[in-house]
């Protein structure tokens, strides 16, 4: 039934109730409809499909609705914001390689971490005259465990007796996992309506579909003196992840003409006429937060409750837990919210109470809320949480 109060579905229980008071009207007062009669059966028998044919009505009414609808009826929901569901995405990075000199490594030389997440160069490497070279690297599986720490690449699986030892001096980025039903709504209660003008919700809009980006806040000057740091008639971008270039490619698509793209990392871009452009934005400030809590455990606390308890804050803060898994967390300007925390905490198996304490330098710890600027995002690993 749908009314002003929206839609209610009848169950089979209702539906049996309904053919029976409709059989004893018809039939009379005296009709027998239990479920061994023949009346009985058919009535039963005839509920049960129109039971199927409410829940299709029920499922239709609900993909109405991007707090309900799930699959293609979110997504096609989405699209009216211009959303698309990001699909899952291969980290990428680059190697150290040490070996013979002047040798020449081929493209395709496959290395990984001791977990073994492998990855494989992309270009030929020859090492110099010390023995020394660098290649870029993909990973050969999407998926957020791509994104390892630096340091974490020392494999070498297919050996060559050029090649004495590899490594990644910096973390590899932009791996993701396929986005679920779940995070495309809350990506969508959050997602700016997208126009065709150059404004910054456009602009933010553009950002967040780039591969590798969490999260985007667009600032402006629209006056004719520096204001906040900012020079006139500008706009000013802070993105958190992705490659530099992508991150450039996306606001030139959409920048507005004529006005200046601000920003500490500055990246040339080239439009289809061969005119060079220079588009800046400013990485943020990460906020290292060390956490630590003391439990109160109780009986059904399990052998892994410290590693549970651990990756519930790793999975609401963000970071990298000891297996080189990365969790995506807060974005920009999301304040670390004590009592959550504690909330995750209290919600772990066998956890009878908590003591949560914050530090933002691994000395001084309280028990309050750490405040994030526009420019910063919060961030932690597993070693910086402590539990015990």
């Amino acid at each position: 039934m749908l009314d002003r109060n929206g839609f209610s579905k009848k169950t089979y229980s209702d539906l049996i109730d309904e053919m029976e008071a409709k059989a004893k009207e018809l039939f009379g007062e005296d009709v027998n409809t239990k479920a061994y009669t023949p009346l009985g059966i058919i009535l039963r028998i005839f509920a049960w499909f129109q039971a199927i044919l409410w829940d299709n009505v029920e499922r239709v009414y609900n993909n109405s609705f991007p707090g309900t609808a799930e699959g293609v009826s979110l997504y096609r929901l989405g699209k009216l914001k211009g959303m698309t569901p990001l699909k899952a995405d291969y980290a990428y990075g680059k190697i150290q390689i040490t070996g013979e000199p002047n040798t020449t490594i081929e493209a395709g030389f496959v290395v990984g971490t001791k977990n073994n997440v492998l990855f494989e160069t992309t270009e030929d490497c020859t090492l110099d005259g010390n023995g020394v070279g660098y290649a870029e690297i993909y990973a050969q599986e999407s998926g957020a465990k791509g994104n390892v720490d630096a340091g974490a690449i020392t494999e070498i699986i297919e050996l060559d007796p050029n090649v004495h030892s590899v490594v990644n001096l910096e973390p590899t980025t932009g791996g993701r996992d396929a986005e679920t039903d779940a995070e495309f709504y809350e990506r969508f209660q959050n997602y700016p309506e997208k126009s065709g003008s150059s404004n910054i919700e456009s602009i933010e809009a553009k950002l967040l579909e780039v591969p590798g980006v969490r999260d985007a806040i667009v600032n402006q000057n629209t006056s004719s003196v520096e204001k906040n740091g900012f020079p006139p008639h500008c706009i000013a971008p802070f993105v958190f992840g992705g490659s530099d270039e992508d991150v450039a490619q996306a606001i030139f698509s959409v920048a507005p003409g004529g006005i200046q793209v601000y920003g500490t990392t500055v990246v040339q871009v080239t439009d289809s006429k061969g005119t060079v452009h220079d588009i800046g934005f400013t990485r943020p400030e990460t906020i290292q937060v060390y956490v630590r809590v003391t439990l109160t455990k109780g009986a059904e606390f399990p052998s892994d409750g410290i590693k549970n308890v651990r990756n519930k804050i790793l999975s609401y803060i963000g970071g990298t837990d000891e297996n080189g898994n990365e969790y995506p967390g807060l974005g920009l300007k999301q304040n670390v919210v004590h009592a959550k925390i504690v909330a995750a905490v209290l919600n772990t198996v066998g956890v009878d109470d908590a003591i949560v304490e914050l530090s933002t330098d691994g000395i001084n710890y309280f028990q309050s809320n750490i405040v994030v600027d526009s420019n910063q995002v919060a961030k932690t690993t597993y070693d910086k949480v402590v539990v015990s």
